[in-house]
């Protein structure tokens, strides 16, 4: 995706590799046309969404949430890796997913439709990184 990186972000190059299994099978698992074509409604109605405690829990948000949200995963990355992580940005993860594209059609599918909505999906993503972040100083992590 982005040329101006040279390195992949570590921390979402692992995430990307421990959630494969469980993307594909749900990817596989559902109608994600249906799913993208009313997300493609959503951003049409809303193209200046800005999260929050009330709507970033709507069922548009779900499929995003499902991809980039494990508490478990983030439970199990040092303070440093956690450092390296909420100093990144959807570019970032978008870089470590692209490397699945030409293996998987279904990640195809997301990657570019997350690149085509970039900044949509930028905003809800520094919502939820935020979120995790203030979740995980609240259980002590050093971040």
């Amino acid at each position: 995706m982005s040329a101006q990186t040279n390195e992949l972000n570590p921390i979402w190059v692992r995430f990307c590799s421990e959630r494969m299994p469980l993307w594909l099978e749900w990817l596989r698992n559902i109608d994600i046309n249906s799913h993208l074509e009313l997300a493609e409604r959503f951003i049409a109605l809303h193209p200046h969404y800005l999260p929050n405690a009330r709507t970033a829990d709507s069922s548009y948000t779900d499929t995003f949430t499902n991809l980039m949200v494990d508490e478990e995963f983030m439970g199990q990355v040092s303070d440093k890796g956690l450092l390296v992580w909420a100093n990144s940005n959807f570019l970032d993860f978008l870089d470590a997913l692209d490397v699945y594209t030409g293996a998987y059609p279904e990640i195809n599918v997301i990657s570019r439709y997350f690149e085509r909505h970039i900044q949509w999906f930028n905003r809800l993503y520094a919502y939820l990184r935020a979120k995790l972040i203030l979740h995980l100083r609240e259980q002590g992590r050093n971040i």
